[in-house]
Parts: C-alpha cells; sequence; structure tokens
C-alpha cells in the first residue's frame, strides 16, 4: 500500500514460507492488472451492504427492512465503518470506500431516487 503500512501481520511474517507465497500472490494480481486495494478492504461483507445501501441514500429503517435486521444493529454497523475507515461521517465513509474501490457506484436508478424494492 502507498501509506508505507504492512500488509503482511507479523504473525506471517515469522513464517517466511507463508509471507513469500502471500508476496507471490499479490505479485501475480498486479502482473494480471488487478488492484490489490480493493482487494483489502476492511470491511466486512455485511459492512460492505450497509455502506453501499447508504450509498443509495437509503436510510437505517430501509437498510434494516431490507436486510431483516434492528435498526439499531444498521446504526451499530455504520459506527463501526466509521470507525475503520476514521470517517466523520456517513457520506465520508461512502466517498472513502469509493476512493479506495471497496465500493461501486450506485446505479443511475438509485440516485435517480427510484429505489428497487425489497
Amino acid at each position: 500500500m502507498g501509506n508505507g503500512a504492512n500488509l503482511i501481520s507479523e504473525s506471517i511474517q515469522a513464517r517466511p514460507g507463508v509471507a513469500s507465497q502471500m508476496i507471490q500472490q499479490f505479485e501475480s494480481y498486479s502482473l494480471a492488472g488487478i488492484e490489490t486495494e480493493k482487494l483489502v478492504s476492511p470491511l466486512t461483507n455485511r459492512e460492505s451492504q450497509v455502506l453501499s445501501m447508504i450509498s443509495q441514500g437509503h436510510g437505517n429503517k430501509q437498510i434494516a427492512a431490507s436486510l431483516g435486521i434492528n435498526e439499531q444493529t444498521v446504526k451499530n454497523q455504520m459506527s463501526g465503518i466509521m470507525a475503520k475507515l476514521h470517517a466523520n461521517n456517513r457520506t465520508h465513509a461512502v466517498v472513502f470506500a469509493l476512493n479506495s474501490g471497496w465500493l461501486d457506484m450506485p446505479s443511475e436508478t438509485a440516485s435517480a431516487g427510484q429505489y428497487p424494492t425489497a
């Protein structure tokens, strides 16, 4: 990563064979034209789902109903997302995730205010 952060934990680095295999895998991604930054998202699948729905303009109640979870769980997920991304607010989290390649741009249908029904 460009900011000097280690992608490989110390426990993996202590095992040269495993570390070597991981480095080779990332090198193969690079040679294949795959951006490794997009592969290393700190978000869980559920957090990515929540953030994607936020990016489409959905509110907490809509997200909770669509995912079949409690509204408080959505709020907890959003707090976790903002902490992981060091975001000041929901918009900042969405923009950061978009710029990092961890989130796709919302569809034109969603951005026009026509949200798919659950």
